[in-house]
């Protein structure tokens, strides 16, 4: 059987750079909806602030308020996935999830377990709405959830059974086109922090408490716009949380 979900209702006005493409929604713990979807990636670390400090910080009309939102599982990662304008959303989830699990084996976490929604808002009914569920590990840090749903993105792209590295390396050299356009751009300004965390390990980078990785009193600015993978990789949040790069510090 299908997953059944309470799917969010609430009409929102968004403000964001990308037109269309894939969409991701938090899922709480007992099926229903926490957010709107949304194509900017980086509304999610923007949401998980707010649910860990139960606040509202807005940010270009995308507001997660905690204390009247379905709750976001902060135990477990659950990520819905859906694109209204790709009819063929369905052929290209086994072959992200292969991308995926490669990964998850990398940093030996356990692997994202999958399956479709049952009954989506009618612009979605073609290529489905997916649920995602993977360790919380992927929640831990704005890099963290940032790397994971821009992977989510170019594994769309993957063929089942190539090693990962050949996918990602084959889009930053355009030899394989993008799920996205702007993918292969990210994934150029990103690659120095995935490889990062990849090699030494998120748990050896990232604190284990969840909330020292949000720091209470950022800016939703700076959240939103500079603590993703991209910030991390070119070592612009050193200056935010200069824990992450403390190996880096000791070096230099």
């Amino acid at each position: 059987m299908k997953r059944v979900i309470t799917w969010y209702l609430k009409t929102t006005c968004l403000h964001q750079a990308i037109a269309s493409g894939l969409e991701f929604a938090f899922l709480s713990r007992d099926n229903k909806q926490c957010c709107p979807f949304v194509l900017c990636k980086d509304y999610l670390q923007d949401a998980i602030y707010n649910q860990i400090y139960k606040t509202k910080k807005k940010i270009y009309g995308f507001q997660y308020d905690a204390a009247v939102e379905n709750p976001i599982s902060l135990t477990k990662t659950r990520l819905l996935i859906a694109n209204s304008s790709d009819k063929n959303l369905r052929d290209k989830i086994v072959q992200c999830i292969d991308f995926i699990n490669q990964i998850e084996e990398k940093l030996n976490m356990p692997r994202t377990k999958y399956e479709e929604c049952d009954d989506p808002p009618l612009k979605y009914k073609a290529g489905g709405v997916w649920l995602f569920e993977s360790n919380r590990r992927w929640l831990i840090s704005p890099p963290m959830i940032s790397m994971y749903s821009l992977l989510i993105r170019v594994g769309m792209s993957h063929t089942t059974g190539k090693d990962f590295w050949n996918t990602i390396n084959s889009i930053q050299s355009d030899g394989l086109k993008s799920y996205q356009y702007e993918d292969t751009y990210r994934l150029k300004y990103s690659t120095a922090g995935i490889k990062r965390i990849l090699d030494e390990g998120d748990r050896e980078i990232f604190y284990k408490e969840i909330k020292k990785n949000y720091p209470k009193g950022t800016k939703i600015n700076t959240l939103h716009n500079d603590l993703g993978i991209c910030g991390f990789s070119s070592g612009a949040t050193k200056y935010i949380v200069p824990y992450w790069h403390r190996k880096e510090l000791e070096v230099n």
